[in-house]
């Protein structure tokens, strides 16, 4: 124990130590699921389930929960007009399908689940007992919500029908057409795999599993009790050792730091990594992250970011290598906005193409402080999409006058750092010559312009047995 004025001393002092076990009798088998259209006062613990399945590669559950008809709130007629449209019709060979609703009447609904997270591999469930914390690994969080896909399928059949009942004196009358053929091209290997990674794949994928078959059992059920003792260690084993390490290393091996390659999947996941994280990484990595971020940023707003032990002349080395200056403030790299082997989402236009239109454009920012992008589209001959997803990731439209930057120009960069600011000139003026002997191969040769201050720019227009734990 320590003495009492080490106690005093201590502003934060350890008032217990609690031995922590992890159980993994339960690892890749267990889920929390969530419900985010029931309130949590009135969940599903006494709702009769009346099917369940699961989908375990692509982490999918479906669960049929039976409607009480015999309550007062319940609308019977409602019921049976849902019931009616549900049905599909009779197939052609004489075959009857079995009904969505067997009773004539809506008593079930349907909750299918989606992931709430892409990865959780640094989650887990933890059970205090006895003085003791056990931790199981969790496999996944699921949300799951009323699915009404019959009423999809009965809005269908309904459009079909207007259509096969249509004037059949129109049909005749309608002239034949002429039909185009095109035949495809052969794509390269890098946007084949691309669209092998695009979300109708993904969707073809889930689409071809199969749905096993569920029991569930209650929350109530002995079953249930004997699942969730599987959750605590046990004090028996020898296997549970004493862990020589360090508070960092100890952290490390509870929650393994995301590699380069997770983190950036993590980011066009749409999932925030705290600040903290980013400042254990090394300083041309965070500048990296931070601008990609960011899009645009004065260099006094990332060197307010970044940890004051780094020096400014560092920070400025590897900030030159990943953006660019223009209107005395920094802009990621087109490289690294459309990394080489890519595509474009909206019309899959190469990479290469994409930033070259996109250095274009921020040369059009080193001359103008205002942008017409009807202008720009006439020179670089891309898709609109395109062209609007390049400016509003950087640049915001204002009215009569055109897109300028998000960030204000300034000249204080500029005058702190003269240097780099010529050398970001001689760079600008390396490119321009690079764009315009691209574009007169083209012939669309880029006008190199005087600068124009604002009012002078142009104005712009099998059966698994799935168990719940919670009590």
């Amino acid at each position: 124990m320590p003495s009492p004025e080490a106690m005093e001393e201590d502003d934060d002092p350890v008032v217990k130590e609690i031995p922590v076990f992890l159980s993994k009798r339960l690892a890749d088998k267990l889920f929390i699921f969530q419900y985010p259209m029931k309130p949590a006062i009135s969940g599903y613990d006494d709702a009769e389930f009346l099917k369940t399945a699961i989908k375990p590669v692509n982490q999918e559950v479906m669960i049929e929960v039976a409607i009480d008809t015999t309550d007062g709130h319940f609308n019977q007629k409602k019921g049976e007009d849902i019931a009616a449209s549900a049905e599909e019709p009779v197939k052609k060979d004489g075959e009857e399908k079995k009904p969505y609703f067997e009773n004539d009447v809506m008593d079930k609904i349907v909750l299918k689940s989606s992931r709430a997270l892409p990865n959780c591999d640094n989650y887990g469930i933890g059970v205090y007992q006895d003085g003791e914390f056990h931790i199981t690994p969790l496999k996944g969080f699921l949300q799951l919500r009323p699915d009404f896909g019959y009423l999809d399928k009965a809005d269908k059949r309904v459009k079909d029908d207007g259509k096969n009942t249509g004037d059949e004196s129109e049909e005749e009358e309608e002239q034949a057409k002429q039909v185009n053929v095109s035949f495809a091209r052969k794509l390269p290997d890098h946007i084949i795999k691309m669209k092998e990674q695009s979300f109708q794949t993904h969707a073809k994928k889930v689409s071809e599993e199969q749905w096993i078959s569920c029991d569930y059992k209650s929350v109530k059920t002995t079953q249930a009790e004997l699942t969730r003792m599987e959750m605590i260690c046990n004090a028996s084993e020898d296997a549970v050792n004493n862990l020589n390490l360090s508070k960092r290393q100890y952290l490390d091996s509870l929650a393994p730091p995301l590699k380069e390659e997770q983190f950036s999947k993590a980011n066009i996941q749409s999932h925030t990594t705290s600040l903290s994280y980013i400042r254990t990484l090394p300083l041309l990595d965070q500048v990296k992250i931070l601008m990609k971020d960011a899009k645009v940023m004065s260099f006094v707003q990332l060197r307010a970011i970044l940890s004051l032990e780094h020096e400014t002349a560092s920070i400025l080395k590897y900030l030159q290598q990943v953006a660019v200056l223009v209107q005395g403030n920094w802009v990621i790299n087109s490289e690294l906005v459309y990394p080489k082997d890519t595509i474009s989402a909206h019309s899959g236009v190469p990479a290469e193409l994409m930033c070259r239109a996109r250095d274009y454009i921020l040369l059009s920012f080193t001359e103008h402080e205002f942008v017409d992008r009807r202008a720009i589209s006439s020179v670089v001959k891309l898709p609109a999409e395109e062209i609007r997803e390049i400016f509003t990731n950087m640049a915001k439209h204002q009215p009569k006058k055109g897109w300028r930057l998000i960030v204000l120009p300034s000249k204080d960069f500029n005058e702190r750092y003269p240097e780099i600011a010529q050398r970001q000139d001689m760079f600008w003026e390396a490119k321009r010559k690079q764009l315009r002997e691209v574009m007169e191969a083209q012939n669309q040769t880029p006008p190199r312009q005087r600068r124009k201050s604002s009012r002078e720019s142009i104005p712009e227009q099998k059966s698994i047995e799935v168990t719940s734990l919670v009590r």
